[in-house]
């Protein structure tokens, strides 16, 4: 059974108390995409995006977004550093999710260790999304959903390949694909309200979504488990 709200209430209590370090991570991964950010926000202020977002003038903004589309390099690069910041992240979660024990900064840092596994996970992940978007934009957003336990089974079990970290979440997901776009979903309020302080808000949402989304993937497995759908064997190989 998937209990979205269970999920969310209890993220609330597994942060209390212990709310400065995500922030702190929230805050450095923040910063860090946004200078990788920087030359596409250069490019589009090169092509008069700003003055025309000002302006209002809807032609010249799609014309200035349409001229700032980020390289190949470029886009695959950002990939690539958020990959890496969302697993060292994951890694922080994971150990407040199975300990009441306080973090430290020390165990995003070694998150790091991951780096090449979640290059590898966004590349396989990205390849197999982009695939069946081809076909049509519902089956991309249904497979996107389907991979998207595969961060949290590499960083908790290091024994997992890749290839095997989608099979894994692709079973574990099965029959919770609608629930967990759901959840997904009910942050969206949130999310808005967030832009009207200029994203501070995400300090404190970030860490909020990720236990939440933490606390929904280990029911996924659990219940994956108890069905005899996978079995304990399966996350070493």
């Amino acid at each position: 059974m998937f209990e979205r709200k269970k999920y969310k209430n209890f993220a609330k209590t597994q942060l209390s108390g212990r709310w400065g370090v995500p922030i702190l991570v929230t805050l450095f991964v923040t910063i860090i995409l946004r200078i990788f950010s920087i030359p596409d926000m250069l490019q589009m202020s090169r092509n008069g995006y700003f003055t025309a977002l000002f302006a209002l003038d809807w032609q010249g903004l799609a014309a200035a977004s349409q001229a700032s589309n980020s390289s190949l390099i470029t886009t695959i690069i950002q990939t690539v550093v958020d990959a890496i910041l969302t697993v060292a992240s994951i890694n922080v979660y994971l150990k407040m999710s199975r300990s009441p024990e306080p973090v430290s900064f020390s165990d995003f840092i070694e998150g790091f260790n991951n780096w090449a596994r979640a290059i590898l996970s966004t590349l396989w992940q990205l390849l197999w999304v982009t695939l069946w978007t081809l076909l049509f934009i519902i089956p991309g957003i249904i497979k996107a959903i389907a991979y998207s336990q595969m961060y949290y089974i590499i960083v908790e079990y290091k024994d997992v390949s890749v290839t095997k970290s989608m099979r894994i979440s692709m079973e574990i997901t099965k029959g919770h694909k609608w629930d967990l776009f759901v959840m997904y979903l009910s942050f969206l309020g949130w999310d808005l309200l967030s832009l009207c302080t200029l994203g501070i808000l995400q300090l404190w949402l970030a860490p909020y979504k990720n236990m939440t989304y933490i606390n929904a993937y280990h029911s996924l497995v659990k219940e994956a488990i108890e069905s005899g759908r996978i079995k304990p064997e399966d996350f070493s190989e």
